[in-house]
């Protein structure tokens, strides 16, 4: 499952661990990277993510992921202090075609606005709603490309005039975001 190149293994202050394979806390270390190859990775519908002590405050660790031919990371999440361990669904299943391997890719960063959102302890029925919300936010965006100001009686009026199949592109979009990036929707904005 694993492919580490070399003996370049470090500690790292987190672990990472794959259902139904052993957990990794050693990696190799390229600058500020922390990198592990995962092969068969289409099989990895979920990565759980922990810390094994305290990290510096203001700082999380964060997630990512590299497809071939590894020139850019995609987001899969982050966990802090204040949310020790995590576990992040993964869409490789969907993404993955011809190739198998992928590298995880794991950094320590200053917190963000978006990180703190994500590492923020939450009952679930606060993330199932704010997930609720957070789509349908998405929707209300969508929606509002197509408003037209029309005139009526005189006065300008914003009307929204919209294809028969406005739903079906929205959920085409949304699901094929979903399949460059899970966490996508936490960029939606009002």
């Amino acid at each position: 499952m694993y492919n580490q190149i070399g003996s370049n293994l470090v500690q790292a202050p987190f672990g990472v661990m794959i259902p139904g394979y052993l957990s990794q806390t050693q990696f190799l270390l390229n600058g500020n990277y922390y990198m592990m190859d995962i092969q068969n990775a289409q099989q990895v519908h979920s990565i759980a993510l922990f810390l094994l002590n305290p990290i510096p405050e203001g700082y999380a660790v964060c997630l990512f992921y590299s497809r071939y031919p590894f020139d850019g990371i995609s987001f899969l999440g982050a966990i802090a202090n204040q949310r020790p361990s995590d576990i992040f669904a993964t869409s490789f299943n969907q993404i993955l075609t011809d190739q198998d391997q992928i590298k995880l890719v794991l950094s320590v960063e200053p917190i963000n606005e978006q990180i703190t959102e994500l590492v923020q302890l939450t009952n679930d029925a606060q993330n199932k709603l704010k997930y609720g919300l957070t789509i349908a936010q998405n929707l209300y965006n969508f929606m509002t490309a197509y408003n037209k100001e029309v005139v009526i009686n005189g006065q300008e009026v914003d009307v929204l005039i919209t294809p028969a199949n406005v739903l079906q592109i929205w959920l085409q979009k949304l699901q094929q975001k979903y399949k460059e990036n899970p966490n996508f929707i936490y960029k939606t904005t009002k």
